[in-house]
């Protein structure tokens, strides 16, 4: 598993990944009772093969690439009701699995 700071690119096997923008971040924070869990969105740049992809990679979703899957495995840091998260914050945990 390797982190992926925002905005920034890292080689996950086969495949690269670029954090472009967080399009949905709807986890429970931390310091609140939910119903659900909530989800991350990415909004992130795939290369494979020299072909760059857009993707949206969910967290805790398999997104298939050639020879596997890449995951978006966790985020950081965890939401609060009183503390915004900054774009530059936030640090991605994603893996990939070969098939």
């Amino acid at each position: 598993m390797m982190v992926l700071p925002a905005l920034a690119k890292l080689r996950a096997g086969p495949v690269s990944v670029r954090a472009d923008e967080v399009v949905e971040d709807s986890r429970c924070p931390m310091n609140a009772r939910c119903v659900w869990a909530g989800r991350v969105v990415l909004a992130a740049t795939v290369t494979q093969e020299g072909r760059a992809q857009q993707r949206k990679l969910v967290l805790g979703e398999p997104a298939l690439v050639r020879g596997g899957a890449i995951m978006l495995d966790s985020v950081e840091p965890p939401t609060r009701t009183d503390t915004p998260i900054k774009p530059g914050d936030y640090r991605f945990h994603i893996r990939f699995d070969a098939q």
